[in-house]
């Protein structure tokens, strides 16, 4: 085994602390923004994982040491009952709001992880998300390690995805 496979697996966005405190932060403000359970299933790594989900958000990972990016992917019902029950109103599954609605829980998901992740040392850099159709996701160049933590919601599937450079 090469020193650089070990590198990786020791880096510490692959730490449990770190994709725990990604999932309940998740999970988390799902249950308080808009009263939905997410239910984590088991990670798994894979440089060759693609996303299956319509939308897709993406936040850049840093700390002054290592580099990375955490993607939330989303089936497109599940975007659509989570924006519905935060306004409180019906939204066209076709609306931009979906799109501004997942970047923003995304944020509240980040930051509650970020505040979380500090009190353990990593402190992370501040980082806007960026809400997307999944097939407009920037190409990954390289072949990074990808951590993939499969989520459901509404008995429908959805991805925490970490992406370490």
């Amino acid at each position: 085994m090469s020193a650089a496979i070990k590198q990786q697996s020791e880096h510490p966005f692959m730490n449990r602390d770190v994709i725990l405190n990604l999932s309940n932060g998740m999970s988390t403000t799902l249950k308080l923004m808009a009263n939905i359970d997410a239910h984590f299933e088991k990670p798994f790594a894979d440089s060759n994982w693609k996303s299956p989900k319509e939308i897709s958000v993406f936040l850049v990972l840093n700390t002054e040491t290592y580099k990375g990016q955490v993607q939330f992917h989303f089936d497109l019902m599940v975007a659509k009952k989570i924006i519905e029950n935060m306004v409180g109103s019906a939204v066209d599954e076709n609306s931009p709001e979906i799109l501004d609605g997942v970047g923003e829980i995304s944020n509240i998901f980040y930051g509650a992880a970020k505040t979380k992740l500090k009190d353990l040392g990593l402190d992370l850099n501040m980082s806007i998300p960026q809400p997307c159709w999944t097939k407009d996701l920037p190409e990954q160049l390289n072949k990074a390690i990808k951590m993939v933590i499969p989520f459901k919601v509404e008995n429908k599937d959805c991805f925490v995805e970490i992406i370490l450079y």
